[in-house]
């Protein structure tokens, strides 16, 4: 009876540590897939508060119309635009060519994320970058757009992010200084368009 007794209880011990061990493992595997949810801030789909509601909103470059033949050579481009999941946003008409989207955070200090959007060329190494705020219900350019001549070299994910930065209140960003066979960059003080 003892010796049955000791098995019962080391059996409810040892079924108290699974549920805890199974418990602390379901804790992990949750933390691990919120985790993941994370999105970069640049991508073809990033996550910021970008209308200033304090929820988590979602900008996706998203291809609209498929292009025909070579658009140098008398076809049609591809057409993109920037997508947002907030109901209260309207999409941005991007025009020709694939977009990578950047949350620069707040530049212009209204309490929302601004987002550049760097788009490739129809032809070539040369990539346009422009950068949006979400003010009083629209989307409007607050940052004059800039070319990025690549030499038709990858430009880095943190190099990116650095392109468009915030001081003492300014906008700056930084321009290729084309006469620098180097392509020295300048900072450069921003305007709105």
């Amino acid at each position: 009876m003892r010796r049955l007794l000791i098995i019962m209880t080391i059996g409810l011990f040892s079924c108290g540590q699974s549920s805890q061990d199974k418990k602390s493992v379901t804790d992990k595997q949750e933390k691990v897939e919120t985790k993941a949810l994370n999105l970069p801030t640049i991508g073809e789909k990033i996550q910021g508060d970008f209308d200033g509601d304090g929820q988590a909103d979602f900008a996706t470059a998203i291809k609209i119309k498929e292009g025909k033949g070579n658009p140098v050579e008398d076809g049609t481009p591809d057409e993109y635009e920037i997508q947002f999941s907030g109901d209260n946003m309207k999409s941005i008409n991007a025009g020709c060519c694939d977009i990578l989207l950047i949350n620069e955070g707040d530049l212009n200090n209204d309490g929302a994320d601004d987002l550049s959007a760097l788009q490739a060329p129809m032809n070539g190494c040369t990539y346009s970058m422009t950068t949006y705020s979400f003010i009083n219900g629209t989307w409007k350019q607050i940052v004059e757009t800039f070319l990025i001549p690549t030499g038709c070299d990858n430009i880095s994910n943190d190099d990116l992010q650095k392109r468009i930065f915030k001081e003492n209140n300014a906008i700056y960003f930084y321009d290729t200084d084309l006469n620098d066979e180097n392509g020295k960059l300048v900072k450069t003080k921003a305007t709105a368009k």
